[in-house]
């Protein structure tokens, strides 16, 4: 007598089956797939008091954060697995041998950082991070973590694609959420949405609950429609690539589709760094592709890049002098007297605060701090406690009233809470990448699979590092930045073993 087994029970056995089979082949890159598929997604409130001694640097006596805390700990969580993965591979001689790149300046920079946070007079912020940002210490060494775990663990291009098709989901759901944003309909401004981003013993507060952004801006699961800008210039070479060299038809058409809704939600985030990162990249791209007409028709080319510079500078002189006539977007400049006694940087902030949306004001205050932290910085996060955000030049910033606690630029973020050695150490770091990742690129073969996969990993590692001189690091971005940094390293490995052996 035969016995009828539902299909329901079948269908759980198949998937138990497959689960399994998943985690014994992908076991070790676990925390890499959740920082990249689930980290970005988590927006949920946590309530945290400011104590007494910080009441000056906040605006409450509570923070209401709903979209760094559980990024911040998640992180953490997951480079810790990925640390105790690679050291239990590595003592049970299961990893292959792998060559560490510029160990000097990356260890350059960790010991710094470290030192900056040991040093600083805020060490509880400068190793957990400022409220509502949660960069400490301990997150941006888990960066570092990320990156080399990325690159070491990942040995072969089937684990890229892993890795790249999990985040590609992550990205198409913050896609989606983002182009109903741009449509008008948030979510998270729905009862439904408020519950759900809310846990239960916050219910109360549900109704109360409000999102300070215009209709039809982008701010998705980020925070904030810069963070999705810069995302998106980290994403959009990488996906745009994956439409040529994806495993498979179908994934290179979702590719595609990805490509187009991310263009679109950038638009919705008015973020002008976005584009500048995505047309550098794609710069880049031209001269790596185009190298050998560059290098024959090289003096043409220098005359023409000459005359647009003088062009450019030309451009920029006439609309300073005519106080942004063609950056629109800037507020009226507040015409109030200064002080005969104002510094020369004040003479500026006075004619030019408000351009770039008020960045210039704050730029220009952080280079009077640079010479403070030429070696040691005040510690990992700590820039809010030390902006002058009671400055009088203050009434030439777009919105007095704020307070600033991030610099808009991520390279004078790392200055001033690291210190200009670990900037310095920083930079070794990035353009030893740049420079090796350039000439491998105009050497390798230009058809393989591989090569168009490490260019889109090179093009949105360097649309990022753009994006940086407008925009922070934050949890919400930077961890991914870092993961792709190790995916690239991983690829050009993979691409250099390749013509190795077809030589």
């Amino acid at each position: 007598m035969r016995h009828h087994i539902p299909q329901s029970r079948n269908n759980a056995r198949s998937y138990r089956i497959v689960a399994v089979n998943f985690w014994r082949k992908h076991w070790q890159l676990l925390p890499l797939l959740i920082t990249v598929g689930i980290v970005p997604l988590l927006v949920l409130l946590h309530i945290a008091p400011i104590p007494a001694t910080y009441h000056a640097f906040w605006i409450t006596e509570q923070v209401f954060d709903f979209f760094s805390y559980y990024k911040a700990h998640a992180i953490l969580c997951c480079a810790a697995a990925l640390l105790l993965n690679s050291l239990f591979l590595y003592v049970r001689k299961k990893l292959p041998y792998k060559p560490i790149p510029d160990v000097i300046p990356l260890l350059s920079y960790a010991l710094l950082l470290i030192c900056s946070a040991m040093l600083s007079v805020h060490s509880d912020i400068a190793l957990n991070g400022f409220f509502e940002r949660y960069e400490g210490m301990w997150v941006l060494l888990a960066y570092l973590i990320l990156l080399l775990g990325s690159y070491v663990l990942v040995t072969k291009t089937s684990q890229v694609w892993l890795v790249v098709q999990t985040w590609a989901i992550a990205l198409a759901i913050i896609a989606g959420i983002g182009l109903l944003q741009f449509l008008g309909f948030d979510p998270f401004q729905t009862e439904s949405g408020r519950l759900f981003i809310i846990p239960q013993r916050y219910e109360a507060l549900a109704a109360y609950l409000e999102f300070h952004f215009p209709p039809h801006w982008v701010y998705a699961t980020l925070y904030n429609p810069n963070n999705v800008a810069h995302l998106i210039a980290l994403a959009l070479p990488i996906t745009t690539s994956a439409v040529l060299c994806a495993p498979t038809k179908q994934s290179r058409l979702n590719f595609a589709v990805l490509s187009g809704l991310l263009l679109i939600i950038l638009v919705g985030t008015h973020a002008r760094g976005g584009w500048v990162a995505i047309l550098s990249a794609a710069f880049l791209v031209l001269m790596i592709v185009f190298q050998p007409a560059i290098r024959r028709y090289w003096r043409q080319i220098k005359r023409s890049a000459l005359a647009f510079m003088v062009m450019g500078i030309f451009w920029l002189a006439w609309n300073l002098n005519h106080h942004q006539v063609l950056t629109a977007h800037n507020p009226p400049l507040n015409q109030t007297s200064a002080s005969s006694h104002e510094t020369f940087l004040e003479t500026l902030i006075r004619h030019y605060g408000t351009l770039g949306s008020g960045r210039m004001y704050i730029w220009l205050r952080s280079f009077e701090q640079l010479d403070d932290t030429i070696l040691i910085g005040h510690g990992p996060d700590t820039f809010a406690l030390y902006f002058p955000n009671q400055d009088e030049y203050k009434r030439f910033f777009n919105q007095p009233e704020a307070f600033i606690d991030k610099p808009h630029n991520s390279y004078l973020q790392t200055w001033l809470n690291l210190g200009g050695g670990a900037t310095l150490a920083l930079f070794v770091l990035l353009f030893r990448h740049a420079k090796r990742t350039f000439l491998l690129l105009t050497t390798a073969p230009r058809y393989s699979d591989l090569y168009q996969l490490s260019l889109g990993l090179y093009a949105g590692w360097f649309a990022y590092l753009i994006a940086a001189v407008f925009y922070d690091s934050v949890v919400s971005v930077a961890p991914l930045f870092w993961i792709v940094f190790g995916l690239s390293l991983a690829v050009n490995q993979l691409l250099k073993t390749t013509m190795q052996a077809t030589s």
